[in-house]
């Protein structure tokens, strides 16, 4: 078997240690709790791409002819244009290295079996969200020039200039990042004399069919992995085509974790598939040879260098500028249009292979990782695979990125992120639930945050959906938590003194007690389909949880505050990318907009003249968004020319909440008007717009300011929430409708180049 790897980094784990129990009895075990925590949260993954690119010298084709009855490797197109799933073939490399590979369905070591089973199921994931155009018959790798040959020919008129007139003694063959490559992966290489043909000394090899990249995989305790305690693994590209995408790498295991506990299937395959888009081109040193291709991948010779791929902003800031992750992270911040560019980590310098963690904390291209279930497979990370012009990219593999989302362009900036403008982030160092409220956390900071505090994941045992972190049969429960699947983190100071019945049933004579400060516990949730919630408490009854409210539990003394309704947004279990999505509620609300359309006077338009105009607006008021054509549903108009449409995101359209995108959209209309040319006649929106609820629900209006910059819109079982700015609008919940997966499209400009 053979694999090809393109540079990826090295991808460390926050390694939890499940050692301490619940309670603690003693003060000097607090103290060495806090010390072990000091010492984990400093032990935080830095990753190592950058720096094991650095040390591979990227192998492109040679410029002068193949030598005789050479094989070749070139794309080809199936029906033209037809990119297929990218074909990823694995070679498991011994160490120390030689030139067979062990199989790791019959080895003995379980570390080989456990890294055998990350990389097969982390390259089906890849085949699923990637396209290349094929490559035709079996896919040979380049030799290095520089290591096989001693001399070349250095006269620019001799027939053989730069060819190898003697040969390198000590030539052993290739590698790639420590893993020695198969002679039968490689052309072949031969002397040549000042004129004349060649003397063959290695022919080509049989090469490796249906093959689009190769991947060498090695598990070993090199010195990176020693230097490194956390490092899961690093990888890093060798090789490259003759449009400069990755045709090979090498991914190497760091041996004591795949032997540990403490990591679990789904975080491996998480790491792999993070160090796989690493070698296939989301890295610093692959940027700047991303190409432009107004016709897609599948267009032979119709690409360019992309130029200006990244650039610094005014406050310094390092950003990749390509449309598509432009576009995806203004839908993404719920900004109408695009992005100067989405910012990258440059802790380790200024090459950075990795988003800025303050941005988009979460994506499986940030620098630090923090467990499988907590990472998601976003669009705009699938968006940077577009922009290279070497895929065709199914956004519909995406996952929801939750941090952030629908914040506004200024989210993440460190001068505002404490300011309390935003509930992603934190002040002080109290104790909390983590965004995903599937973990209690701390608040706290490191140098990927840049002084931003977030609540960040305990180490002691504090994920919720764990139902091995819960209490032992008779153990005591002060707070009532509960540990299951279904259970969440809640911002509670619930006591463990039981109420009487009697107050119980009249707790407005309950007798006045001080209660602690809140802090994070664990609950049990059910969300329904509005996407709001129930919870449950150790003895308790479902109590309804009305996001943004406080509410009191039956038999418990204390609050319990319900968080946004992101929580119906956290995949089910303990992993979010190596399982079929499990999603409470990813729908937003539906709201109607209706517009109001003026034209010249004359005689009222025909049902059929209706439709097409009905069809005109729909389009107008679609390229206004900015975003795709599956939040708007419905459109209809009647004689009057209100122009009515229902907006709400189904599963699998990718863009901001639709609330926000119903703000958004008004504001803009607002500003400027709509408008549109039908038969002949030009037709404006009027500047007092209408947007109207289903007739049967109740609305309430609610008065804002010009400047307020961001409006929620949250509904709850019954009820329905409806604003006012500056024109009357009234919006509210109706019942969705059975309509098609909106799926990503390709941004029609893509016209960038290289730095």
């Amino acid at each position: 078997m053979a694999d090809d790897a393109c540079r990826t980094e090295g991808f460390q784990g926050h390694l939890r240690r499940q050692t301490w129990h619940h309670q603690l009895s003693s003060p000097h075990l607090l103290i060495l709790l806090l010390l072990l925590l000091l010492f984990l949260r400093a032990a935080t993954s830095k990753c190592l791409h950058d720096e094991a690119q650095k040390s591979v010298n990227l192998l492109r084709p040679p410029l002068s002819p193949p030598l005789p009855n050479s094989r070749s490797s070139v794309p080809t197109f199936p029906g033209s244009r037809d990119p297929q799933p990218l074909r990823i073939q694995p070679c498991f490399i011994e160490d120390p290295v030689s030139d067979g590979g062990w199989n790791p369905e019959g080895g003995e070591k379980k570390e080989d079996s456990r890294a055998a089973s990350a990389v097969r199921e982390a390259t089906q994931q890849i085949r699923s969200i990637l396209a290349v155009p094929p490559v035709q018959g079996p896919l040979l790798l380049n030799r290095d020039l520089a290591q096989y040959c001693h001399a070349v020919w250095g006269d620019p008129d001799a027939s053989n200039y730069h060819r190898c007139s003697l040969l390198n003694p000590g030539y052993k063959g290739e590698s790639c990042l420590g893993a020695k490559i198969p002679d039968f992966h490689l052309r072949g290489y031969a002397v040549w004399p000042e004129q004349g043909p060649p003397q063959l000394v290695q022919p080509d090899g049989p090469g490796v069919p249906n093959t689009d990249f190769l991947l060498y995989v090695r598990v070993a305790h090199t010195s990176k992995c020693h230097r490194e305690p956390s490092l899961i693994a690093y990888a890093a590209c060798c090789q490259l085509d003759s449009e400069d995408r990755p045709l090979a790498g090498t991914l190497v295991y760091c041996a004591r974790h795949l032997t540990s506990a403490s990591l679990s299937h789904n975080d491996l395959v998480t790491a792999t598939l993070h160090e796989l888009l690493h070698v296939l081109g989301f890295s610093g040193q692959l940027f700047k040879k991303w190409k432009d291709c107004p016709s897609g991948p599948s267009a032979s010779g119709n690409c360019s260098t992309r130029q200006r791929v990244t650039r610094r902003d005014a406050q310094g800031q390092m950003l990749l500028t390509t449309p598509a992750v432009s576009r995806r992270l203004a839908q993404h911040l719920g900004v109408l249009g695009v992005l100067q560019g989405v910012p990258l980590e440059e802790e380790e310098g200024p090459l950075s292979s990795h988003w800025e963690a303050r941005l988009l904390q979460g994506s499986i291209m940030t620098a630090a990782f923090h467990g499988a279930q907590r990472t998601r497979l976003d669009p705009i990370t699938l968006a940077a695979f577009e922009d290279s012009g070497w895929y065709q990219v199914n956004y519909s593999a995406a996952q929801e990125l939750l941090w952030g989302q629908g914040s506004g362009p200024e989210f993440g900036l460190v001068a505002i992120c404490g300011t309390a403008s935003s509930d992603f982030f934190c002040t002080g160092s109290g104790l909390g639930c983590h965004y995903l409220h599937l973990d209690k956390g701390r608040c706290s900071s490191d140098a990927t945050l840049e002084g931003c505090r977030m609540y960040k994941p305990l180490v002691n045992r504090s994920e919720c959906w764990k139902k091995e972190n819960g209490f032992p049969p008779g153990a005591e429960n002060p707070h009532g938590e509960v540990y299951q699947s279904q259970s969440r983190c809640f911002l509670a100071n619930l006591t463990s003194q039981l109420l009487s019945e009697d107050t119980t049933r009249h707790p407005s004579v309950t007798p006045p007690r001080q209660e602690g400060e809140p802090s994070g516990r664990c609950y049990l949730t059910q969300c329904t389909e509005s996407g709001a919630y129930k919870v449950r408490v150790a003895g308790s009854p479902w109590v309804p949880c009305l996001p943004g409210k406080a509410i009191q539990i039956p038999g418990y003394y204390g609050l319990l505050s319900c968080p946004r309704a992101r929580l119906c947004r956290t995949n089910e279990g303990a992993n979010a990318l190596t399982s079929p999505s499990t999603i409470f509620s990813t729908q937003d609300l539906q709201l109607q907009l209706s517009l109001r359309l003026a034209g010249p006077r004359g005689p009222s338009l025909g049902k059929e003249q209706q439709e097409e105009l009905t069809k005109e607006v729909l389009q107008a008021l679609v390229s206004r968004s900015g975003t795709g054509r599956c939040y708007f549903h419905g459109p209809s108009m009647n004689e009057s020319l209100v122009f009515t449409v229902h907006i709400w995101k189904p599963p699998g359209c990718q863009g901001p909440p639709a609330g926000m995108l119903h703000r958004t959209l008004t504001l803009a209309l607002q500003k400027q008007l709509l408008k549109v040319s039908y038969g002949g006649v030009s037709y404006t929106i009027e500047h007092r717009l209408l947007a109207t609820s289903d007739t049967h629900r109740p609305m309430v209006p609610v008065g804002l300011f010009m400047g307020l910059c961001l409006v929620l819109i949250l509904v709850g079982t019954l009820g329905t929430v409806a604003y006012q700015k500056r024109a009357t609008l009234q919006v509210g919940p109706s019942v969705p409708y059975n309509l098609p997966v909106c799926q990503g499209t390709r941004d029609p400009t893509g016209g960038i180049r290289e730095v």
